[in-house]
């Protein structure tokens, strides 16, 4: 068992304040991590993430200790919240900058080949999907999506797939 299992347990059994500690536990800051680890093991007398959890789970009482400590806290713990999220908001906005510069880098490329390729591809693409939906009397409608994935990109439409992501995440119960 580690932390971010023990976060998860409170996140999902504990109050809405205490389930701020989960978060803390289960997400990617360290000094966010630390800061959880440090309030649940004030409140089990352990920092072993193990005991901790049967000490959480076994005795209300160390459940009423830690809602203590998250309302004492409560300041604290929602800076290191707000500090996880925009680090994960910064780190979006640089994977699309990166995207960006890479396509940008493509489309202005000397060299002729690599210029032409992603459109290239992209109309090689439409066309194949145009031509399927013609010939087969009923169009299967993944391989129509896998023909019109490079158009669709070429065009702009690449967040599609993290909105069908974020939204496949949230009916399995998932993050995001």
């Amino acid at each position: 068992m580690n932390w971010s299992d023990v976060g998860g347990w409170i996140k999902s059994n504990a109050g809405s304040g205490t389930a701020l500690i989960g978060s803390l536990l289960t997400g990617n800051v360290p000094g966010a991590v630390a800061a959880g680890i440090s309030l649940v093991s004030g409140a089990t007398g352990t920092d072993d993430p193990t005991k901790a959890f049967q000490e959480l789970t076994t005795n209300p009482e160390t459940m009423v200790k830690l809602r203590e400590l998250a309302f004492k806290e409560q300041d604290s713990i929602r800076h290191h919240i707000q500090e996880m999220k925009r680090i994960e908001l910064e780190d979006e906005q640089a994977q699309h900058r990166t995207t960006q510069e890479t396509i940008q880098a493509g489309d202005r490329a000397e060299d002729v080949f690599v210029r032409r390729t992603r459109p290239g591809q992209s109309w090689i693409s439409l066309f194949a999907a145009l031509a399927y939906v013609f010939v087969v009397e009923v169009p299967d409608v993944m391989i129509l999506g896998a023909l019109l994935t490079l158009p669709w990109a070429y065009a702009g439409l690449r967040q599609i797939g993290k909105g069908v992501e974020s939204v496949t995440n949230r009916v399995k119960g998932g993050k995001r």
